[in-house]
């Protein structure tokens, strides 16, 4: 199941954001956040190029349940240090699709990255007591300085879903 979420973001230099609760059957898998300044509806810009929005930390939480668990405190792109949001970003292809490095090359260079920039967030490493409750969303991002007026935030969460199927008095979990 994927879901969209859009909110405005304020001029501030610390954003929070409660995305969604999730029922018990869905399981968040993956969140990809992006940023965009000045582009909704203005066929001057292009709509599909995000923006780093001087970015230097963000993570999200799910209930108690912060990933990633060390912050992107090296972040600053500004000044190229960014290799730890690239490489999730570049690394979500292969691990999404299960599929080897070689193969499934993200054909995104840094500098490419740099100019529209993805946060992605692999929460696939979840606790058992996550797996059978109610999942609280939220993220938060810390930038160097003041987000510009007009800002948007974009989040997609990928999950999966468990049924329990019966039958004749056994249980079996489906994921899908």
């Amino acid at each position: 199941m994927i879901q969209c979420d859009s909110v405005p973001v304020p001029q501030t230099r610390n954003f929070n954001w409660r995305l969604s609760v999730k029922s018990a059957p869905e399981k968040p898998r993956w969140i990809i956040v992006a940023f965009q300044t000045d582009k909704s509806g203005d066929q001057q810009h292009n709509p599909s190029i995000f923006d780093h929005c001087n970015l230097t930390n963000m993570f999200v939480m799910l209930n108690s349940r912060r990933y990633p668990e060390i912050d992107y405190d090296d972040t600053n792109f500004t000044q190229q240090n960014f290799s730890r949001v690239f490489g999730d970003a570049a690394a979500f292809r292969t691990t999404f699709y299960n599929v080897e490095e070689l193969i499934s090359s993200p054909n995104i260079t840094p500098a490419d990255y740099k100019e529209f920039p993805m946060f992605v967030f692999d929460v696939t490493k979840q606790s058992e007591k996550l797996k059978n409750s109610v999942t609280d969303i939220q993220i938060k991002a810390q930038f160097s300085a003041n987000v510009a007026a007009n800002t948007e935030a974009f989040a997609v969460v990928i999950s999966d879903k468990s049924l329990i199927l019966h039958s004749d008095g056994q249980k079996m979990r489906v994921e899908y």
